[in-house]
């Protein structure tokens, strides 16, 4: 795999490559702290035209060997702008935090020729995670989550995430999602981060995708981005984006409903060519 990291530390990795377009599909984790590994299946599994490269902003999952303890993840603002600007005929595909991170910059309107977000929102998501959790009589998590932001560690980390699963995962699925959870690499630096920056900020879409075709795909038994918070938001009611809510999946929906998710993709190949 080719590997190599640009002047802010940010790195590429190229996961598949294929004649017959000069598309660039550019992958960007959730968490955010999860390795861009996690997309391996899903670019293995959707054989995408042109080329596919996993990126990972410095300090996210195992792209952390240059960055200190005390890294600034606010600096990732630049790292997004640097990587999308490298590349000719930009698709940016982000999962979670990297479907949100990517609505805080209106700029990107002139630069992608794409957009697909997967299981993100497009603004702030913990009532309606609480919500749901509540309606699916999804277990408490308050020991676990309360554990980690007490005592910030690995250790901590993985605990609390392997207790999500049921937030993140249809029941029939539950079992192999943990086995999923168990093999991520995350920083858990990052999630600290980002849980209190999203708060403080009051995270809400600064840009709305106006020509720009976009796909956003959500499974219905997410609780931890619930599908209502795209559904019910008008301003992405636009002809240029594609809501599917997927009937049965949860947060990571090409695990989930791999064909159902290749369909999307082939659908959504057509709009970009």
């Amino acid at each position: 795999m080719d590997t190599f990291l640009d002047e802010n530390l940010t790195r590429y990795q190229l996961a598949s490559s294929s004649e017959g377009t000069d598309i660039n599909w550019l992958f960007l984790p959730g968490g955010p702290g999860c390795d861009s590994s996690i997309f391996n299946d899903l670019i293995n599994s959707l054989k995408l035209p042109g080329k596919c490269w996993l990126i990972d902003f410095p300090g996210n999952g195992t792209n952390n060997k240059h960055v200190s303890d005390e890294y600034d993840f606010n600096q990732w603002d630049d790292c997004l702008a640097t990587a999308v600007a490298r590349f000719e005929n930009p698709v940016l595909i982000g999962h979670s935090f990297g479907g949100m991170f990517p609505l805080l910059f209106p700029e990107l309107e002139k630069s992608l020729k794409g957009l697909v977000i997967l299981s993100s929102a497009p603004k702030l998501w913990h009532e309606a995670t609480y919500k749901m959790g509540m309606e699916m009589n999804k277990p408490n998590l308050e020991i676990p989550m309360d554990a980690f932001v007490n005592n910030p560690n690995n250790e901590t980390f993985k605990t609390a995430l392997l207790a999500c699963a049921p937030y993140y995962f249809a029941d029939e699925f539950l079992e192999v999602g943990k086995k999923f959870l168990e093999k991520l690499d995350c920083n858990y630096k990052a999630a600290v981060w980002w849980q209190k920056k999203a708060i403080e900020i009051q995270f809400d879409a600064k840009w709305i995708p106006q020509a720009v075709p976009t796909l956003i795909i959500c499974g219905s038994q997410d609780c931890v981005c619930p599908s209502t918070l795209f559904e019910n938001d008008t301003r992405f009611q636009r002809p240029n984006i594609t809501l599917k809510t997927i009937q049965d999946a949860g947060h990571i929906v090409w695990l989930e409903k791999p064909e159902i998710v290749q369909n999307c993709f082939k659908d959504f190949l057509k709009l970009i060519q």
